[in-house]
């Protein structure tokens, strides 16, 4: 009996084929859109409106002055998550309003040190999640520092680093 060889298999290169893959693949993510990234910083001053000592809710207004010469206003939501004489943390929930209507949202924790009551200093870490207008799509990471002034009063640096989807 004599072997037979094994057949081969060689596939045709269809060159449309390939380049129409390559052209809907390229198609696809240029209609995702780019993604922009940048940086931006902020002043904020704000102070307590309300504060339940029970529950460790609180809340506070005030108004952001950004590098960029823009001044937004801005809510904050909070709860204390630990609570000792000398070091307070907490989570945070911020929504700006700029003058044109856009809005941003930051969410965020932070660690407040008292050091000569009821003066403390703060740090934070957080992200931008979202927001209206020009800041629909946002995403990004925060980070602060400040001070309390009293107990009610408060003023903090920020710093981001952010995207945005590119505009259609």
């Amino acid at each position: 009996m004599t072997k037979k060889p094994i057949p081969t298999f060689k596939p045709k290169t269809n060159l449309l084929r390939i380049g129409a893959v390559t052209l809907t693949a390229a198609a696809a993510l240029l209609a995702a859109g780019p993604v922009l990234a940048d940086t931006m910083a902020w002043t904020s001053t704000s102070y307590i409106v309300s504060q339940d000592r029970a529950t460790g809710q609180f809340q506070r207004r005030g108004v952001a002055m950004f590098a960029s010469g823009e001044v937004a206003t801005f809510t904050l939501a909070g709860q204390i998550t630990s609570f000792d004489p000398k070091v307070l943390t907490y989570d945070v929930k911020m929504v700006y309003t700029f003058e044109d209507g856009s809005t941003l949202r930051q969410e965020g924790s932070g660690r407040n040190e008292v050091t000569t009551p009821p003066r403390s200093v703060q740090m934070g870490s957080g992200r931008l999640v979202g927001g209206t207008g020009r800041f629909e799509g946002i995403s990004g990471r925060t980070e602060s520092t400040g001070r309390a002034l009293s107990e009610w009063d408060a003023i903090n640096q920020f710093k981001a680093e952010f995207s945005l989807p590119a505009k259609k």
